[in-house]
C-alpha cells in the first residue's frame, strides 16, 4: 500500500515480527518460537477428524460454547468468566479494543511482549513503559501509573522470568483500571495468579492452547476474570473468532489433563537439561519459568545466531537494548538439544 494511504498515526511504524517459521518437512531443528517439543493430545487430533465433516459448511458457535464450557469446568469457574480468541494476540488485541481509547495510557514493564508496542501504535494510545532493574523484579513505578490499561506477562517473554504473586497483585490493588495478566506460560512456573480472581474485580489472566497443549498451529487462546471484564471483550472480539475445528480441539485438549501434564513434565526435564549444559559452556542465564531459556552466550550472540542458522538450528536473538547480545532457545527435543549443544561446542571452539 502506498504510504500516502496509511493513516498518520502509523507513519513510520514497525510491524512485530513472528520469529522464521521455515517450511514443514525440511531438516531444521527449530528453537525460535517456542512450541512445543510434543504433539497434541491423541484425543485432540480423533475430535478433530471427527468434526471434519459436512458440518463445516455451517458457522461455529459465535461463542465458542462447548470450549468455553469445558474450559469453565476445569478451572472452577462460571462458563461467563471465559471468552475465547484466536490465540493469545487476538486476546490482547480485545483488551486493547475494550479498555483503552485513543490518547489512553496503556502501561507495561519493559523489556515484555514485543507485540505491544505496535498495539500501542494501532490503537493510537500512549505507552507507558516501566524498565525492570532485574528480570525478576516488576518496577515500583508500575503500580501507581494511572493508566487505563496495563500488561503484564507472565512468566516474562523474552526473558522467562517469574513475578511473585504478591508483586502481581500489588500492581492489582494499585491500579484504577484493567490488569492484564499474559499467562502464556504460566503451566511451566511455579503458579498462576488464578486465586487472585474472586478478589479483584479488575483483573484479568490471559492463556493459550500453543504451549502446554501442543497446539500452536491450532491459534486458541482464551482469558478468564470477572463476568463483567469478560462480557466487555466479547462485546468487541469479531462474529466467530474460532473455527469449528479449533473449538472441538479446545475442548478436548482440556479434558485431557494426563497429556497435558506429561507435555509440562517434558518440558521442565528438557530446561534442565539445557540449564546444566548451557551453564557449562559459561553461558549467562535468567532463571527459567516457561518453556525456553533465555540466556547471554560467551561470545558475539549475532555471530552465534548466524552460526546456528548456517548449521539449520534457528533460536531467537535480540539485537536491541537492553536484552541486545542475548538468545531466546526454545525447549525442545533431547535429540534437537543434543544437535544444538554439539554446534554451540564447535561455534566456541
Amino acid at each position: 500500500m502506498p504510504e500516502g494511504f496509511l493513516k498518520p498515526a502509523l507513519a513510520g511504524f514497525q510491524p512485530y515480527l513472528p520469529g522464521e517459521q521455515p517450511p514443514d518437512g525440511e531438516d531444521w531443528v527449530k528453537l525460535n518460537t517456542n512450541e512445543s517439543p510434543l504433539p497434541p493430545s491423541p484425543r485432540v487430533v480423533e475430535a478433530i477428524r471427527q468434526a471434519a465433516d459436512d458440518s463445516l459448511r455451517l458457522y461455529p458457535s459465535p461463542t465458542a460454547a462447548p470450549a468455553r464450557i469445558a474450559i469453565a469446568k476445569h478451572l472452577g469457574l462460571q462458563p461467563d468468566q471465559v471468552t475465547l480468541g484466536n490465540g493469545g494476540d487476538e486476546l490482547i488485541e480485545m483488551c486493547f479494543r475494550a479498555f483503552a481509547g485513543a490518547g489512553d495510557r496503556v502501561a507495561y514493564p519493559t523489556p515484555t511482549y514485543p507485540l505491544l508496542d505496535p498495539l500501542c501504535r494501532i490503537h493510537e494510545v500512549e505507552p507507558s513503559t516501566h524498565p525492570t532493574e532485574l528480570p525478576w523484579e516488576l518496577p515500583p513505578s508500575l503500580g501507581p501509573d494511572p493508566a487505563a490499561l496495563k500488561f503484564i506477562v507472565n512468566p516474562n517473554s523474552p526473558t522467562g522470568a517469574f513475578f511473585a504473586r504478591a508483586a502481581i497483585e500489588a500492581v492489582v490493588v494499585a491500579s484504577a483500571g484493567v490488569v492484564v495478566i499474559d499467562e502464556a506460560y504460566v503451566d511451566f512456573a511455579p503458579h498462576s495468579a488464578l486465586s487472585l480472581l474472586p478478589s479483584h474485580q479488575n483483573l484479568l489472566l490471559l492463556r493459550t492452547f500453543s504451549k502446554s497443549y501442543g497446539l500452536a498451529g491450532m491459534r486458541i487462546g482464551f482469558a478468564i476474570g470477572s463476568r463483567g471484564l469478560i462480557s466487555a471483550l466479547d462485546s468487541v472480539k469479531d462474529s466467530y473468532n474460532l473455527d469449528r475445528l479449533a473449538i472441538v480441539a479446545a475442548k478436548a485438549a482440556i479434558e485431557d489433563e494426563d497429556h497435558h501434564r506429561r507435555i509440562v513434565s517434558a518440558v521442565i526435564e528438557g530446561r534442565d537439561f539445557l540449564i546444566q549444559e548451557l551453564t557449562a559452556m559459561k553461558f549467562d542465564l535468567v532463571p527459567p519459568a516457561a518453556n525456553f531459556v533465555f540466556t547471554k552466550p560467551p561470545a558475539n550472540a549475532d555471530h552465534v545466531a548466524s552460526a546456528l542458522r548456517e548449521r539449520r538450528i534457528l533460536v531467537r536473538h535480540y539485537d536491541r537494548e537492553p536484552i541486545a547480545g542475548w538468545l531466546r532457545i526454545t525447549v525442545g527435543t533431547r535429540q534437537q538439544h543434543e544437535r544444538l549443544i554439539v554446534a554451540l561446542k564447535e561455534i566456541l571452539s
